[in-house]
């Protein structure tokens, strides 16, 4: 269950990834914030924090044993900084959906940051448990 969690996790977020840029890359502009390509990207995204959210829960009951050991600190501290910078994403990427919203640049490029920092995380995270399976 664990591995099936991640794994559907990393292709949503890739899927979520790939709405804003290729808008970008189709439009040659971003997408208004109340476009059908957001509200998808959206849809995908808040998709991610609960695949993301059972991964963590089903783990945590897990533990103790020789799979989750295994891994080590290696893998358990990625995953888990990538868990915590995954809600921030969507706190961020949940304002950004406010027309109105003032400092939208700023907000923008701490959402970019946080999607950069979490695909970072989640590939050390998946590196350690690819190493420690051998």
């Amino acid at each position: 269950m664990t591995a099936w969690s991640g794994w559907i996790a990393v292709v949503l977020i890739a899927a979520a990834a790939m709405l804003p840029l290729g808008h970008h890359l189709y439009a040659k502009r971003r997408a208004a914030p109340d476009s059908p390509w957001t509200r998808l990207h959206v849809v995908f995204g808040v998709s991610v924090v609960g695949i993301a959210f059972v991964h963590t829960m089903a783990i945590i009951q897990m533990l103790g044993s020789p799979a989750a050991v295994g891994g080590g600190m290696l893998a358990l501290l990625p995953g888990g900084i990538a868990f915590f910078l995954l809600m921030a994403h969507a706190g961020l990427g949940l304002q950004l959906r406010d027309v109105r919203l003032r400092g939208r640049a700023r907000k923008r490029r701490a959402h970019l940051a946080t999607a950069t920092a979490i695909v970072v995380t989640v590939a050390a995270h998946v590196i350690a448990l690819v190493r420690a399976r051998g």
